[in-house]
């Protein structure tokens, strides 16, 4: 069992944030390096910016597939903060 920190929303971390367009470009490299092997990747991207942009963009045609891509990623999240295990 994990111990978290009450402190959200309260930054302690003093790295430098990455660029958006940088952590974009890996992804289209890592994207890239899947597609020739032959590899058919779904995707779903969300931008945020506080108090001005909410963007969800997928190449998942359908919304109940974009939904699944966001949910398997919301619930890996959790279980990486929380430690869950099965």
């Amino acid at each position: 069992m994990k111990v978290i920190d009450g402190d959200f929303g309260k930054k302690k971390d003093t790295r430098e944030e990455v660029p958006t367009s940088e952590f974009l470009s890996v992804f289209v490299g890592k994207a890239m390096a899947h597609e020739e092997n032959g590899r058919n990747m779904k995707c779903a991207v969300i931008m945020y910016e506080d108090g001005e942009t909410f963007e969800v963009a997928s190449n998942e045609q359908y919304p109940d597939g974009v939904y699944m891509l966001l949910q398997m990623a919301s619930q890996a999240i959790m279980n990486e903060t929380l430690g869950v295990t099965e």
